[in-house]
């Protein structure tokens, strides 16, 4: 089964937002790189959004998703981990991550887009199932 168009857009650009960061943080550009990575972390999340119907249009709404999915799901530190990234936009603007500390946010990140895709993987699998 291949994947819907818009959810295939969401990973494409998902993507090309984490390889762009992933150049920045070979020339140590960390606040390009934080903007980029927060860019995959909002793709992703569009993207599980999708599977429930809902579309995301502003910041706020990110929060509001991730806020209610982790309720429902009974799994606090899915938006606490979420919240404790919006550093990496903050970042861009502000450079409040220390360029020695970023590769941990890079890590934080890598994890959370894969949580994310799990999360995506059960409820499309519970959906084609059901």
């Amino acid at each position: 089964m291949s994947e819907p168009p818009l959810l295939a857009h969401f990973y494409r650009t998902r993507d090309q937002y984490r390889k762009n960061a992933e150049q920045a943080i070979g020339t140590r550009e960390y606040r390009k790189a934080s903007e980029l990575l927060w860019g995959a972390v909002t793709q992703q999340i569009k993207a599980l959004a999708s599977a429930y119907n809902v579309v995301i249009e502003s910041h706020r709404e990110f929060f509001d998703f991730l806020r209610q999915l982790a309720g429902e799901l009974q799994d606090p530190k899915l938006y606490e981990d979420f919240v404790a990234l919006n550093a990496l936009h903050r970042n861009f603007y502000d450079e409040v991550i220390p360029a020695d500390i970023f590769p941990l946010y890079y890590e934080k990140t890598l994890e959370f887009l894969s949580r994310l895709d799990d999360l995506l993987r059960v409820k499309l699998g519970a959906e084609s199932s059901g």
